[in-house]
């Protein structure tokens, strides 16, 4: 994914600070808090092992709550686990220990740094460094032990997807009643075409579906939280954490919620016409509002354009494409709202480059591994 102009990205937020009331996303936090303390200092003492009053820090951390000290204790543990050196030291370990890498061009590292300005601002340790060699194939092994990320398909993906798509990846599939699905990347479906029925169930990420007419056989489309369903259209529907988006680019469709009538019991359905957009949730469907075709369907033409979205929104839809682990650290940069126009062939490039929006500091661990802080 690569940047076409040096413009086409800019930062904003919701005061002078650069934060957004109301952000929809925030910084990786582990679900335990003295744990993620407890992350955060292993990672400092990795990074600065020789620090003296960050070791003075740390010592008094550990010592203000027996907590501190047993949840470290099992981080350490962890680290030592002959597994987890194998895997993460496989391929990365040398026969002596590199003191330092070589240096960045200046580019990358103007790119890495950011703008001092938005330089995210956090009390006690820091996540940052340098992360070669050892040091860095432990740390990844660590979060990923530790943060329990999810790197292999869940377990009902792998039991009842009929297609799937990989990171980066795009698919066109033709459907036995001569409609047209294309598959974005990171993306599931298990398809009932079984008795004259047209269904498609979305299990994950995106798709596009030009349905082939036929008024005696809806087509429906089951996401998380709704149903779309129609007899020969074009449209888009998304599902991600907590949220369902349909888009409708011609035609008709009518979008029902999953969770059934409202408290009056009535039925919540909606109506879409050319350019709609609504969204579903667990309570229910948002109100309809319109979308620009050319930002909704930008990803089939391998693009991702984007406006006043918060960083932490964007930076996981390109994860999507990444194919690795990208961890966001720090809130107040998570909030900062940005716009941009970016190509999908260089994720990397492209969170190199937003970082650089918003003043953030990319750290980059074996097994491509990204922190942002």
């Amino acid at each position: 994914m690569t940047q076409d102009k040096a413009d086409d990205s800019r930062a904003s937020g919701g005061g002078a600070d650069g934060r957004s009331a109301g952000a929809e996303s925030g910084a990786y936090r582990h679900a335990d808090p003295i744990m993620d303390e407890a992350l955060t200092w292993f990672v400092a003492r990795l990074d600065s092992p020789t620090d003296p009053d960050a070791e003075t820090a740390f010592q008094a951390w550990r010592d203000a709550d027996p907590r501190h000290a047993e949840a470290f204790e099992r981080l350490s543990a962890l680290s030592a686990m002959p597994e987890l050196r194998e895997a993460t030291l496989a391929q990365r370990l040398p026969s002596t220990p590199p003191t330092m890498h070589p240096a960045r061009p200046a580019a990358e590292q103007r790119i890495a740094k950011g703008p001092d300005r938005l330089a995210p601002q956090r009390s006690g340790p820091q996540r940052s460094g340098l992360w070669g060699g050892w040091r860095g194939a432990l740390a990844a092994g660590l979060l990923l032990a530790v943060v329990g990320w999810k790197l292999e398909p869940t377990l009902e993906l792998a039991l009842f997807a009929d297609v799937r798509t990989a990171a980066g990846e795009q698919r066109e599939i033709d459907l036995p009643d001569r409609s047209r699905l294309v598959l974005d990347t990171d993306s599931a479906v298990a398809l009932d075409f079984a008795e004259g029925r047209r269904g498609v169930r979305l299990m994950r990420g995106q798709a596009y579906f030009d349905v082939a007419r036929d008024p005696s056989r809806p087509f429906r489309v089951t996401a998380a939280f709704s149903t779309v369903e129609v007899t020969g259209t074009a449209f888009t529907v998304r599902t991600e954490d907590g949220l369902d988006s349909v888009f409708l680019e011609r035609g008709r469709v009518s979008v029902l919620p999953l969770s059934g009538p409202d408290r009056n019991g009535l039925d919540q359905a909606v109506a879409l016409e050319p350019g709609d957009r609504v969204t579903a949730t667990a309570g229910g469907l948002s109100s309809v509002g319109r979308a620009d075709p050319a930002v909704a369907l930008a990803w089939r033409d391998g693009r991702y354009v984007f406006h006043d979205q918060p960083f932490a929104t964007v930076v996981e839809t390109v994860r999507r494409y990444y194919g690795h682990p990208v961890l966001l650290l720090d809130d107040r940069i998570a909030a900062v709202r940005i716009s941009g126009n970016y190509r999908l062939d260089d994720p990397a490039a492209a969170l190199r480059s937003l970082a650089g929006i918003v003043g953030a500091r990319v750290t980059e661990l074996p097994a491509g591994i990204l922190l942002l802080r």
